[in-house]
């Protein structure tokens, strides 16, 4: 009896020995991301816009400038008023990077511990730390991660809102409250309450409705002035070039810069007649994708696989955006993870998936195509075959789609396996 306690014993220590190491492993990553980047450009942006929005100075009238960069302030006044913290204290710009890149590291742990838990429920709380520290450690040197930090970008942020609100945990305020704040803060988290919406589940979508429009108020009354500046100014910012970086930017994830590299110049596309066929384009894609990934989104929630669900639902919201820079897919420090969980769980059929998962796996890890015909290049002068690669995250989505849709039409929904259990 004791030589198999012995190495009981051993084997725990050695577990332990190993979450240790790739929770330092995470640790590292997360300093070296610190101070690999001088300057943070949008938490620059972020500062010097709160700075202004605490003095009630015009803050969507003029670009800030930062080095040689010039950027607008993008978030509505609630935005601002979140990331207030900024310009609380007289920091400099690279502390201001340096707090949102441990803050991102912080709620990447969060969200990844609580999402590990969930889905290995019945495992000892060792297991659970170290599949927390290794996702974790993996989670941070993905490509969005690396490129969030090193923008010093709040996408981690808001992701860890949804999440956090999506994840079944005890609550003190009602589920879909987060949801509203980080929309308040940035609309497209909104298109996450398709999620509820499918599930035929109400209240969570008209909390975040609520405690979307509060948060806005508050904005409003502390700062009127610049909460009619605006709504008045910049109320649309974002749906094309004003947002201070050219949409159709390598870096652009989406359906709609998919269909806006394809024009045979950018004089053809800024026309009326090229706007005109690029709008009519994009709103059919926009609706097939939601039609189509709704759809998906509900063979899963009858399968009982709401985490691919709401991953699901993040895909489709990337995906429609108008704008998905490479860092706003830092869900994929999540679904990949949970992707290759689902494989273990369901091999059969799951070959396709597994050869998704693995090569965005590695072209994450490495270097996406996107930038393997170099930083800032016309778009409209690539060969065919650089135009494809260069929107390598948007195939990749809907290879990931398709390839989950051909696990799941494999599996029994959740009535059938009770009807078969019954019988």
């Amino acid at each position: 009896m004791i030589l198999p306690d012995l190495r009981k014993d051993l084997q725990n220590r050695r577990l332990t020995q190993l979450g240790v190491l790739l929770f330092a492993v995470g640790v590292a990553i997360t300093i070296a991301e610190m101070f690999l980047t001088r300057i943070a450009l949008d938490a620059a942006i972020y500062r010097r816009g709160v700075v202004a929005y605490l003095h009630d100075a015009p803050l969507y009238s003029n670009y800030i400038q930062v080095g040689d960069v010039s950027l607008p302030f993008i978030y509505p006044p609630f935005g601002a008023l979140f990331l207030s913290p900024l310009g609380f204290f007289p920091i400099s710009d690279s502390a201001a990077g340096y707090t949102i890149v441990i803050l991102t590291s912080l709620l990447l742990l969060i969200c990844t511990y609580i999402l590990i838990r969930q889905l290995f429920s019945d495992y000892p709380p060792r297991s659970i730390a170290l599949m927390t520290a290794g996702t974790w450690a993996v989670g941070l040197a993905l490509e969005p991660i690396r490129l969030n930090n090193h923008f010093g970008q709040i996408n981690v942020i808001l992701m860890a809102l949804v999440v956090l609100d999506i994840l079944p945990r005890k609550r003190t305020l009602p589920q879909g409250w987060l949801i509203g704040i980080a929309a308040a803060i940035k609309i497209s988290p909104l298109a996450m309450l398709l999620f509820f919406l499918l599930k035929k589940d109400l209240r969570p979508i008209i909390t975040a409705g609520i405690s979307g429009i509060i948060a806005t108020i508050l904005a409003t009354i502390f700062r009127p002035n610049i909460a009619k500046e605006y709504f008045s100014v910049l109320s649309n910012i974002g749906l094309g070039g004003e947002i201070g970086v050219d949409p159709t930017y390598t870096s652009n994830s989406s359906l709609k810069a998919v269909v806006m590299r394809w024009f045979p110049s950018r004089s053809y596309l800024e026309s009326a007649e090229g706007t005109a066929i690029l709008n009519t384009v994009w709103v059919i894609l926009v609706l097939l994708t939601i039609a189509l990934g709704a759809w998906l989104i509900l063979q899963l929630l009858r399968r009982g696989w709401d985490t691919e669900a709401w991953l699901t639902n993040a895909v489709i919201m990337l995906l429609i955006s108008p704008i998905s820079w490479s860092h706003h897919w830092v869900w994929l420090a999540l679904l990949l993870p949970v992707s290759l969980i689902r494989i273990c769980r369901t091999p059969a059929h799951s070959r396709p998936l597994a050869l998704v998962t693995t090569l965005w796996f590695v072209l994450c890890l490495t270097v996406p195509p996107k930038w393997w015909f170099g930083d800032g290049i016309d778009v409209f002068t690539l060969p065919w075959y650089a135009t494809i690669l260069v929107s390598d995250y948007v195939w990749l989505a809907i290879a990931w789609l398709i390839a989950l849709w051909w696990l799941v039409r494999h599996e029994p929904t959740t009535i059938s396996k009770e009807r078969s259990v019954a019988n």
